[in-house]
């Protein structure tokens, strides 16, 4: 396993320092979006190159070793921090969505993976590595190609919260201040814990329920409701229950997507 997923990397690499090389300019503006929180943004098992292909347009700044700040086409798994083979998250799919739907303009699509598992709201706070990390990478992008723009970003975390009585206001601290720090009323974007999971007990319907009210309390956020229009499930709900599987993350990017024509419009 650990042979089939070092090589996996490096030929990732490859192909991430050969697209470094044909798109070396200035002028490319690159419509970015942020995917940050814990494992629910990269750990759905299942990835299927038949379906989780990568589009000539779309790419991601990379993390790991050599290829760290190289800009390259996108390829599951997104370099997020606790990347792991064989498992995918929803952003390639909302990245396609978008790239099809709404990037009339032609910009290249550029995804900023930051997902780390079992991270705690706490981990995001700004004096903390993980914001540093975010906010660095941004500005990285920004300054190299000046005429880009975040578009939004992706959030999903809050399982390691649960029972965090602060949970609430330090999520909307976090918000405010990733809104500020990313130049302005940047559209946030969060996802809805796993419906089976959710409703174990009444503190994970609690913790929910406080992800769905944000756009109740923050300005220029949204929901991406797991539920609505069906409830997103796997064959069986109860095998690593807490986690979406490959399937309901390509839902979950849908939803996602929804959300973000929701907030453009």
């Amino acid at each position: 396993m650990f042979f089939r997923y070092t090589y996996r990397f490096v030929f990732l690499g490859f192909v991430l320092c050969a697209c470094h090389l044909d798109f070396e300019d200035n002028n490319t503006i690159y419509d970015i979006f942020i995917i940050a929180g814990q494992s629910n943004t990269h750990q759905g098992r299942g990835l299927d190159h038949n379906i989780d292909t990568p589009d000539s347009n779309i790419f991601q700044l990379g993390r790991f070793s050599l290829y760290n700040h190289v800009i390259g086409i996108a390829q599951e798994p997104l370099q997020h921090h606790t990347s792991d083979d064989q498992r995918i998250g929803f952003g390639l799919t909302f990245c396609k969505l978008y790239n099809q739907n709404i990037n009339l303009e032609n910009n290249r699509v550029l995804i900023i993976p930051c997902g780390y598992g079992g991270t705690s709201i706490s981990d995001w706070s700004s004096n903390n590595k993980l914001y540093k990390d975010l906010v660095n990478r941004v500005n990285f992008v920004l300054k190299k190609y000046p005429e880009s723009k975040v578009k939004a970003v992706l959030w999903h975390q809050g399982e390691s919260d649960v029972n965090n009585q602060n949970y609430a206001p330090k999520l909307d601290t976090f918000i405010l201040q990733i809104q500020k720090d990313l130049g302005g009323n940047t559209p946030f974007i969060l996802g809805g814990m796993v419906p089976y999971w959710a409703a174990l007990k009444p503190t994970h319907v609690a913790q929910q329920n406080i992800i769905k009210s944000t756009p109740e309390r923050i300005p220029n956020t949204a929901y991406a409701n797991p539920d609505i229009p069906f409830i997103i499930e796997k064959e069986d709900n109860t095998y690593n229950s807490v986690h979406y599987n490959a399937a309901g993350q390509r839902e979950l990017g849908i939803r996602y997507f929804n959300a973000f024509l929701k907030l453009s419009d």
